[in-house]
Protein backbone atom coordinates (compact mmCIF):
# COMPACT_ATOMS: atom_id res chain seq x y z
CA UNK A 1 0.00 0.00 0.00
CA UNK A 2 3.01 2.31 -0.12
CA UNK A 3 2.01 3.49 -3.58
CA UNK A 4 -1.48 4.29 -2.28
CA UNK A 5 -0.14 6.75 0.27
CA UNK A 6 2.22 8.32 -2.28
CA UNK A 7 -0.69 8.72 -4.65
CA UNK A 8 -2.72 10.46 -1.95
CA UNK A 9 -0.04 13.06 -1.28
CA UNK A 10 0.55 13.73 -4.98
CA UNK A 11 -3.18 14.00 -5.66
CA UNK A 12 -3.57 16.72 -3.07
CA UNK A 13 -0.64 18.66 -4.50
CA UNK A 14 -1.91 18.41 -8.08
CA UNK A 15 -5.46 19.33 -7.13
CA UNK A 16 -4.37 22.69 -5.76
CA UNK A 17 -3.01 23.78 -9.15
CA UNK A 18 -6.11 22.48 -10.91
CA UNK A 19 -8.46 24.50 -8.69
CA UNK A 20 -6.42 27.65 -9.22
CA UNK A 21 -6.60 27.11 -12.96
CA UNK A 22 -10.36 26.68 -12.72
CA UNK A 23 -10.80 29.89 -10.76
CA UNK A 24 -8.74 31.99 -13.16
CA UNK A 25 -10.45 30.70 -16.31
CA UNK A 26 -13.97 30.93 -14.85
CA UNK A 27 -13.36 34.57 -13.91
CA UNK A 28 -12.20 35.32 -17.46
CA UNK A 29 -15.24 33.55 -18.93
CA UNK A 30 -17.63 35.52 -16.73
CA UNK A 31 -15.93 38.79 -17.62
CA UNK A 32 -16.30 38.09 -21.34
CA UNK A 33 -19.84 36.74 -21.18
CA UNK A 34 -21.91 39.95 -21.50
CA UNK A 35 -20.39 40.59 -24.93
CA UNK A 36 -21.40 37.10 -26.05
CA UNK A 37 -25.00 37.24 -24.83
CA UNK A 38 -27.23 38.11 -27.77
CA UNK A 39 -30.78 39.29 -28.39
CA UNK A 40 -32.44 36.52 -30.40
CA UNK A 41 -36.18 36.92 -29.92
CA UNK A 42 -38.40 36.22 -26.95
CA UNK A 43 -38.34 32.80 -25.31
CA UNK A 44 -39.73 31.26 -22.17
CA UNK A 45 -37.20 31.72 -19.38
CA UNK A 46 -36.93 29.23 -16.53
CA UNK A 47 -36.53 30.37 -12.93
CA UNK A 48 -33.37 28.39 -12.20
CA UNK A 49 -29.87 29.75 -12.48
CA UNK A 50 -28.60 33.31 -12.28
CA UNK A 51 -29.52 35.63 -15.16
CA UNK A 52 -26.50 37.14 -16.92
CA UNK A 53 -28.34 39.19 -19.54
CA UNK A 54 -31.30 41.57 -19.60
CA UNK A 55 -33.53 39.13 -21.49
CA UNK A 56 -32.73 36.28 -19.09
CA UNK A 57 -31.57 33.90 -21.81
CA UNK A 58 -27.96 33.83 -20.63
CA UNK A 59 -27.70 32.05 -17.30
CA UNK A 60 -25.19 30.74 -14.79
CA UNK A 61 -25.98 27.38 -13.16
CA UNK A 62 -24.36 25.98 -10.03
CA UNK A 63 -24.65 22.38 -8.90
CA UNK A 64 -23.16 19.72 -6.69
CA UNK A 65 -23.55 15.97 -6.32
CA UNK A 66 -22.31 14.32 -3.14
CA UNK A 67 -22.31 10.63 -2.33
CA UNK A 68 -21.09 8.08 0.19
CA UNK A 69 -20.88 4.32 -0.12
CA UNK A 70 -18.48 1.45 -0.77
CA UNK A 71 -15.91 0.88 -3.53
CA UNK A 72 -14.63 -2.69 -3.82
CA UNK A 73 -11.49 -1.80 -5.78
CA UNK A 74 -10.76 1.95 -6.01
CA UNK A 75 -7.26 1.36 -7.42
CA UNK A 76 -8.39 -1.31 -9.95
CA UNK A 77 -5.91 -3.81 -8.50
CA UNK A 78 -5.66 -6.98 -10.64
CA UNK A 79 -7.67 -9.90 -9.29
CA UNK A 80 -4.59 -12.13 -9.53
CA UNK A 81 -2.83 -10.03 -6.87
CA UNK A 82 -5.27 -11.32 -4.26
CA UNK A 83 -5.09 -7.93 -2.51
CA UNK A 84 -8.34 -6.53 -1.12
CA UNK A 85 -8.41 -2.75 -1.28
CA UNK A 86 -12.14 -2.11 -0.89
CA UNK A 87 -13.31 0.57 1.51
CA UNK A 88 -15.86 3.21 2.30
CA UNK A 89 -15.68 6.12 -0.15
CA UNK A 90 -17.01 9.69 -0.12
CA UNK A 91 -17.26 11.61 -3.40
CA UNK A 92 -18.16 15.23 -4.15
CA UNK A 93 -18.70 16.68 -7.63
CA UNK A 94 -19.30 20.45 -7.77
CA UNK A 95 -19.82 22.06 -11.17
CA UNK A 96 -20.59 25.35 -12.86
CA UNK A 97 -22.28 25.90 -16.24
CA UNK A 98 -22.75 29.00 -18.35
CA UNK A 99 -25.25 29.02 -21.20
CA UNK A 100 -25.60 32.05 -23.45
CA UNK A 101 -27.64 31.15 -26.55
CA UNK A 102 -27.92 33.57 -29.42
CA UNK A 103 -28.34 33.66 -33.17
CA UNK A 104 -25.29 35.91 -33.65
CA UNK A 105 -23.05 34.60 -30.87
CA UNK A 106 -23.65 31.67 -28.54
CA UNK A 107 -21.45 30.47 -25.69
CA UNK A 108 -21.42 27.35 -23.51
CA UNK A 109 -18.96 26.76 -20.69
CA UNK A 110 -18.53 24.21 -17.92
CA UNK A 111 -16.20 23.63 -14.98
CA UNK A 112 -16.39 20.41 -12.97
CA UNK A 113 -14.37 18.71 -10.25
CA UNK A 114 -14.83 15.10 -9.11
CA UNK A 115 -13.13 14.60 -5.76
CA UNK A 116 -13.06 11.54 -3.50
CA UNK A 117 -11.96 10.55 -0.04
CA UNK A 118 -11.23 7.08 1.32
CA UNK A 119 -11.42 7.34 5.15
CA UNK A 120 -9.81 3.91 5.66
CA UNK A 121 -12.55 2.48 7.86
CA UNK A 122 -11.99 -1.10 6.66
CA UNK A 123 -8.23 -0.86 6.16
CA UNK A 124 -6.37 2.22 7.47
CA UNK A 125 -3.74 1.83 4.70
CA UNK A 126 -6.34 2.66 2.04
CA UNK A 127 -6.88 6.12 3.56
CA UNK A 128 -6.23 8.73 0.86
CA UNK A 129 -7.61 11.58 -1.20
CA UNK A 130 -8.38 10.96 -4.87
CA UNK A 131 -8.84 13.47 -7.68
CA UNK A 132 -10.86 11.32 -10.07
CA UNK A 133 -11.37 13.92 -12.77
CA UNK A 134 -11.73 17.60 -13.52
CA UNK A 135 -13.02 19.38 -16.58
CA UNK A 136 -12.98 22.89 -17.94
CA UNK A 137 -14.56 23.51 -21.34
CA UNK A 138 -15.77 26.45 -23.42
CA UNK A 139 -17.47 26.56 -26.83
CA UNK A 140 -18.26 29.61 -28.93
CA UNK A 141 -20.39 29.60 -32.09
CA UNK A 142 -20.99 32.47 -34.51
CA UNK A 143 -24.08 32.89 -36.70
CA UNK A 144 -25.87 29.77 -35.43
CA UNK A 145 -28.70 28.95 -37.81
CA UNK A 146 -27.23 31.06 -40.63
CA UNK A 147 -25.86 30.01 -44.01
CA UNK A 148 -22.26 30.19 -42.77
CA UNK A 149 -21.33 29.24 -39.20
CA UNK A 150 -18.07 29.20 -37.29
CA UNK A 151 -17.36 27.40 -34.03
CA UNK A 152 -14.34 27.17 -31.76
CA UNK A 153 -13.88 25.47 -28.42
CA UNK A 154 -11.39 24.06 -25.98
CA UNK A 155 -11.52 21.52 -23.17
CA UNK A 156 -8.96 20.77 -20.47
CA UNK A 157 -9.45 17.66 -18.37
CA UNK A 158 -7.69 15.60 -15.73
CA UNK A 159 -8.61 11.92 -15.41
CA UNK A 160 -7.49 9.01 -13.26
CA UNK A 161 -8.50 5.55 -14.46
CA UNK A 162 -6.94 2.29 -15.72
CA UNK A 163 -6.79 3.53 -19.32
CA UNK A 164 -7.64 1.63 -22.50
CA UNK A 165 -4.57 -0.62 -22.33
CA UNK A 166 -4.90 -1.85 -18.74
CA UNK A 167 -1.48 -2.25 -17.08
CA UNK A 168 -2.49 -3.12 -13.50
CA UNK A 169 -2.37 0.40 -12.07
CA UNK A 170 -4.26 3.68 -12.19
CA UNK A 171 -3.00 6.19 -14.76
CA UNK A 172 -3.42 9.95 -14.38
CA UNK A 173 -3.34 12.26 -17.35
CA UNK A 174 -3.96 15.86 -18.40
CA UNK A 175 -5.63 16.28 -21.77
CA UNK A 176 -6.28 19.39 -23.83
CA UNK A 177 -8.53 19.33 -26.89
CA UNK A 178 -8.78 22.36 -29.16
CA UNK A 179 -11.53 22.25 -31.80
CA UNK A 180 -12.62 24.58 -34.58
CA UNK A 181 -14.99 24.27 -37.50
CA UNK A 182 -16.95 25.98 -40.23
CA UNK A 183 -20.36 25.07 -41.59
CA UNK A 184 -22.26 25.82 -44.79
CA UNK A 185 -26.03 25.42 -45.03
CA UNK A 186 -27.52 26.90 -48.22
CA UNK A 187 -31.23 27.45 -48.77
CA UNK A 188 -33.49 25.95 -46.14
CA UNK A 189 -30.91 23.57 -44.72
CA UNK A 190 -31.67 20.49 -46.82
CA UNK A 191 -27.93 20.16 -47.41
CA UNK A 192 -25.41 20.89 -44.66
CA UNK A 193 -21.63 20.59 -44.84
CA UNK A 194 -19.13 20.93 -42.01
CA UNK A 195 -15.34 21.04 -41.90
CA UNK A 196 -13.73 20.57 -38.50
CA UNK A 197 -10.25 20.43 -36.99
CA UNK A 198 -9.17 18.97 -33.64
CA UNK A 199 -5.83 19.22 -31.88
CA UNK A 200 -5.49 16.81 -28.98
CA UNK A 201 -2.55 16.72 -26.57
CA UNK A 202 -2.35 14.19 -23.70
CA UNK A 203 0.30 14.27 -20.98
CA UNK A 204 0.48 11.56 -18.31
CA UNK A 205 1.41 12.48 -14.73
CA UNK A 206 3.26 10.07 -12.43
CA UNK A 207 1.26 10.21 -9.19
CA UNK A 208 1.62 6.72 -7.76
CA UNK A 209 4.63 4.98 -9.28
CA UNK A 210 4.20 3.81 -12.84
CA UNK A 211 4.93 0.44 -14.45
CA UNK A 212 8.46 0.25 -15.77
CA UNK A 213 9.04 4.00 -15.89
CA UNK A 214 6.70 4.43 -18.85
CA UNK A 215 5.32 7.77 -17.68
CA UNK A 216 8.74 9.24 -16.92
CA UNK A 217 9.96 8.18 -20.37
CA UNK A 218 7.00 9.85 -22.10
CA UNK A 219 5.92 6.62 -23.80
CA UNK A 220 2.25 7.33 -23.06
CA UNK A 221 2.17 11.00 -24.08
CA UNK A 222 0.60 11.70 -27.46
CA UNK A 223 -0.32 14.51 -29.83
CA UNK A 224 -2.95 14.25 -32.56
CA UNK A 225 -4.18 16.49 -35.37
CA UNK A 226 -7.43 15.51 -37.07
CA UNK A 227 -9.51 16.90 -39.95
CA UNK A 228 -13.15 15.90 -40.55
CA UNK A 229 -15.44 16.73 -43.47
CA UNK A 230 -19.10 15.77 -43.23
CA UNK A 231 -22.12 16.39 -45.49
CA UNK A 232 -25.75 15.75 -44.49
CA UNK A 233 -28.66 15.67 -46.92
CA UNK A 234 -32.19 15.62 -45.50
CA UNK A 235 -34.67 13.97 -47.89
CA UNK A 236 -37.50 13.78 -45.32
CA UNK A 237 -38.36 16.24 -42.54
CA UNK A 238 -36.76 14.00 -39.90
CA UNK A 239 -34.59 11.64 -41.95
CA UNK A 240 -31.39 12.14 -43.91
CA UNK A 241 -28.22 10.57 -45.26
CA UNK A 242 -24.64 11.57 -44.48
CA UNK A 243 -21.07 10.99 -45.61
CA UNK A 244 -17.97 11.70 -43.52
CA UNK A 245 -14.23 11.71 -44.23
CA UNK A 246 -11.46 12.07 -41.67
CA UNK A 247 -7.68 12.08 -41.70
CA UNK A 248 -5.15 12.72 -38.97
CA UNK A 249 -1.63 12.49 -37.62
CA UNK A 250 -0.79 11.03 -34.21
CA UNK A 251 2.72 11.26 -32.79
CA UNK A 252 4.46 10.57 -29.50
CA UNK A 253 6.70 13.62 -29.10
CA UNK A 254 8.65 12.54 -26.00
CA UNK A 255 9.71 9.06 -27.10
CA UNK A 256 11.30 7.53 -30.19
CA UNK A 257 10.12 3.94 -29.85
CA UNK A 258 6.50 4.23 -30.98
CA UNK A 259 6.63 5.54 -34.52
CA UNK A 260 3.67 7.57 -35.79
CA UNK A 261 0.13 7.02 -37.02
CA UNK A 262 -1.85 8.64 -39.83
CA UNK A 263 -5.44 7.49 -39.17
CA UNK A 264 -7.89 7.74 -42.06
CA UNK A 265 -11.55 6.82 -42.35
CA UNK A 266 -14.72 7.15 -44.37
CA UNK A 267 -18.32 6.59 -43.27
CA UNK A 268 -21.69 6.79 -45.00
CA UNK A 269 -25.03 6.33 -43.34
CA UNK A 270 -28.63 7.22 -42.80
CA UNK A 271 -30.36 8.43 -39.65
CA UNK A 272 -33.76 9.73 -38.65
CA UNK A 273 -37.21 8.52 -37.67
CA UNK A 274 -38.79 5.27 -38.85
CA UNK A 275 -41.93 6.11 -36.84
CA UNK A 276 -42.85 9.08 -34.64
CA UNK A 277 -41.49 7.24 -31.58
CA UNK A 278 -38.80 5.13 -33.26
CA UNK A 279 -35.47 6.62 -34.42
CA UNK A 280 -32.46 4.90 -35.93
CA UNK A 281 -28.86 5.30 -37.05
CA UNK A 282 -27.07 3.06 -39.55
CA UNK A 283 -23.57 3.67 -40.89
CA UNK A 284 -20.81 1.65 -42.58
CA UNK A 285 -17.28 2.56 -43.52
CA UNK A 286 -13.56 1.88 -43.40
CA UNK A 287 -10.95 2.99 -40.87
CA UNK A 288 -7.23 2.35 -40.61
CA UNK A 289 -4.81 3.87 -38.06
CA UNK A 290 -1.97 3.57 -40.65
CA UNK A 291 0.76 3.04 -38.07
CA UNK A 292 4.25 3.72 -39.45
CA UNK A 293 7.25 2.35 -37.54
CA UNK A 294 10.65 4.03 -37.27
CA UNK A 295 11.86 2.20 -40.38
CA UNK A 296 9.03 3.69 -42.46
CA UNK A 297 6.97 0.51 -42.73
CA UNK A 298 3.15 0.67 -42.53
CA UNK A 299 2.51 -2.02 -39.92
CA UNK A 300 -1.28 -1.95 -40.28
CA UNK A 301 -1.41 -2.17 -44.08
CA UNK A 302 -3.24 -5.51 -43.97
CA UNK A 303 -5.76 -4.51 -41.28
CA UNK A 304 -9.37 -5.27 -42.22
CA UNK A 305 -10.75 -1.96 -41.06
CA UNK A 306 -14.48 -2.36 -41.63
CA UNK A 307 -16.31 -0.09 -39.17
CA UNK A 308 -19.86 1.08 -38.59
CA UNK A 309 -22.69 1.61 -36.16
CA UNK A 310 -26.31 0.54 -35.85
CA UNK A 311 -28.61 1.98 -33.18
CA UNK A 312 -32.34 2.07 -32.42
CA UNK A 313 -34.05 4.50 -30.06
CA UNK A 314 -37.63 3.76 -29.03
CA UNK A 315 -39.95 5.82 -26.87
CA UNK A 316 -43.02 3.61 -26.35
CA UNK A 317 -44.46 6.02 -23.75
CA UNK A 318 -43.76 9.64 -22.90
CA UNK A 319 -41.98 8.56 -19.70
CA UNK A 320 -40.10 5.56 -21.14
CA UNK A 321 -36.95 5.48 -23.29
CA UNK A 322 -35.16 2.46 -24.76
CA UNK A 323 -32.00 2.42 -26.89
CA UNK A 324 -29.46 -0.12 -28.02
CA UNK A 325 -26.89 -0.73 -30.69
CA UNK A 326 -23.52 -1.93 -31.94
CA UNK A 327 -20.41 0.09 -32.84
CA UNK A 328 -17.07 -0.96 -34.33
CA UNK A 329 -14.04 1.37 -34.42
CA UNK A 330 -10.24 1.35 -34.90
CA UNK A 331 -7.93 3.94 -33.35
CA UNK A 332 -4.20 4.39 -32.73
CA UNK A 333 -3.27 4.00 -29.06
CA UNK A 334 -0.12 4.45 -26.99
CA UNK A 335 2.01 1.33 -26.35
CA UNK A 336 0.21 -0.67 -29.06
CA UNK A 337 -0.20 -0.23 -32.81
CA UNK A 338 -3.95 0.25 -32.46
CA UNK A 339 -7.05 -0.87 -30.60
CA UNK A 340 -10.19 -2.16 -32.30
CA UNK A 341 -13.41 -1.86 -30.29
CA UNK A 342 -16.46 -4.00 -31.03
CA UNK A 343 -19.11 -2.73 -28.60
CA UNK A 344 -22.70 -3.70 -27.88
CA UNK A 345 -24.65 -1.33 -25.63
CA UNK A 346 -28.13 -0.65 -24.25
CA UNK A 347 -29.88 2.10 -22.28
CA UNK A 348 -33.22 2.29 -20.46
CA UNK A 349 -34.92 5.23 -18.76
CA UNK A 350 -38.21 5.38 -16.88
CA UNK A 351 -39.94 8.20 -15.02
CA UNK A 352 -42.59 7.32 -12.45
CA UNK A 353 -43.94 10.45 -10.80
CA UNK A 354 -41.06 11.87 -8.78
CA UNK A 355 -38.91 8.76 -9.32
CA UNK A 356 -36.49 8.33 -12.22
CA UNK A 357 -34.79 5.02 -13.06
CA UNK A 358 -31.83 4.71 -15.39
CA UNK A 359 -30.02 1.60 -16.63
CA UNK A 360 -27.11 1.34 -19.05
CA UNK A 361 -24.78 -1.52 -19.88
CA UNK A 362 -22.18 -2.37 -22.47
CA UNK A 363 -19.84 -5.10 -23.62
CA UNK A 364 -16.65 -4.43 -25.60
CA UNK A 365 -14.36 -6.90 -27.33
CA UNK A 366 -10.99 -5.10 -27.60
CA UNK A 367 -8.45 -6.23 -30.19
CA UNK A 368 -4.94 -4.81 -29.71
CA UNK A 369 -2.17 -4.56 -32.27
CA UNK A 370 1.43 -5.50 -31.43
CA UNK A 371 3.25 -3.88 -28.52
CA UNK A 372 5.53 -1.12 -29.83
CA UNK A 373 7.51 -0.17 -26.72
CA UNK A 374 11.23 -0.66 -26.13
CA UNK A 375 10.43 -2.92 -23.17
CA UNK A 376 8.09 -5.87 -22.95
CA UNK A 377 5.07 -4.91 -20.83
CA UNK A 378 3.07 -8.13 -20.89
CA UNK A 379 3.41 -11.73 -22.00
CA UNK A 380 1.21 -10.84 -25.00
CA UNK A 381 3.40 -8.75 -27.28
CA UNK A 382 1.10 -9.91 -30.07
CA UNK A 383 -2.47 -11.13 -29.94
CA UNK A 384 -3.69 -9.30 -26.84
CA UNK A 385 -7.47 -9.55 -26.50
CA UNK A 386 -9.58 -7.93 -23.76
CA UNK A 387 -13.25 -8.05 -22.85
CA UNK A 388 -14.79 -5.13 -21.00
CA UNK A 389 -18.17 -5.23 -19.27
CA UNK A 390 -19.59 -2.08 -17.71
CA UNK A 391 -22.96 -1.17 -16.22
CA UNK A 392 -24.59 1.65 -14.27
CA UNK A 393 -27.90 1.60 -12.39
CA UNK A 394 -29.37 4.79 -10.93
CA UNK A 395 -32.57 5.55 -9.03
CA UNK A 396 -33.43 9.18 -8.19
CA UNK A 397 -36.21 10.74 -6.16
CA UNK A 398 -36.85 14.39 -7.04
CA UNK A 399 -37.65 15.96 -3.70
CA UNK A 400 -37.80 19.49 -5.12
CA UNK A 401 -37.17 21.01 -8.51
CA UNK A 402 -33.56 21.68 -7.53
CA UNK A 403 -32.92 18.77 -5.15
CA UNK A 404 -32.86 14.99 -5.66
CA UNK A 405 -31.79 11.95 -3.62
CA UNK A 406 -30.74 8.66 -5.13
CA UNK A 407 -28.74 5.47 -5.40
CA UNK A 408 -25.94 4.69 -7.89
CA UNK A 409 -24.23 1.39 -8.64
CA UNK A 410 -21.43 1.14 -11.20
CA UNK A 411 -19.60 -2.04 -12.22
CA UNK A 412 -16.38 -2.24 -14.26
CA UNK A 413 -15.11 -5.70 -15.22
CA UNK A 414 -12.07 -6.34 -17.42
CA UNK A 415 -11.09 -9.80 -18.70
CA UNK A 416 -7.79 -10.15 -20.58
CA UNK A 417 -5.40 -12.78 -21.83
CA UNK A 418 -2.43 -10.56 -20.85
CA UNK A 419 -0.28 -10.93 -17.72
CA UNK A 420 2.60 -8.90 -16.32
CA UNK A 421 5.87 -9.90 -17.97
CA UNK A 422 7.75 -12.59 -16.06
CA UNK A 423 4.88 -13.30 -13.66
CA UNK A 424 1.55 -15.08 -13.62
CA UNK A 425 -0.29 -11.89 -12.59
CA UNK A 426 -3.18 -11.54 -15.02
CA UNK A 427 -4.18 -7.91 -15.62
CA UNK A 428 -7.95 -8.51 -15.38
CA UNK A 429 -9.85 -6.75 -12.60
CA UNK A 430 -13.34 -6.13 -11.27
CA UNK A 431 -14.60 -3.00 -9.52
CA UNK A 432 -18.01 -2.12 -8.08
CA UNK A 433 -19.00 1.19 -6.50
CA UNK A 434 -22.30 1.74 -4.69
CA UNK A 435 -23.22 5.24 -3.52
CA UNK A 436 -26.10 7.01 -1.80
CA UNK A 437 -26.16 10.44 -3.44
CA UNK A 438 -27.75 13.86 -3.11
CA UNK A 439 -27.79 16.34 -6.01
CA UNK A 440 -28.62 20.02 -6.03
CA UNK A 441 -28.75 22.35 -9.03
CA UNK A 442 -29.78 25.95 -9.43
Amino acid sequence: MKSVRAYARASLKFEGSTVLLFRALIVMALAALPAAAQQAGSVAVGDDGFALSDDGRSRLHLGVTAGAGFDTNPYTTPLADGEFGGDVVVRVRPYLEINAPGSTVSFDGKAQLDYGFLPGLVNPETRSFLLYQSLLSADLELNRGGMFTFAVGDAVSFNTDPGVAVLGTLLSRVRNTLRAGVGFRPGGGTLTTRLGYNFDFTKFVDLQGNPGGLIASGALDSMQHNLQLRADYRFLPKTGVFAALNAGWQSYPFTTGQGQAFPVGVNVGVQGNLLPRLAFLLSVGYSNPLVVDNAGNITTATLIGAVGQAELQWKPLDQTTLAGGFRRTFDPVALYQFVGDNRVYARFGQVLGQFELGLQAGYSALQFGDEVTDQQLTDRQTGRFDQHIDSTVSLDFHVLKWLSLGLRNSTDYRITNASVTGTSTNLGFVRNETLVVASARY
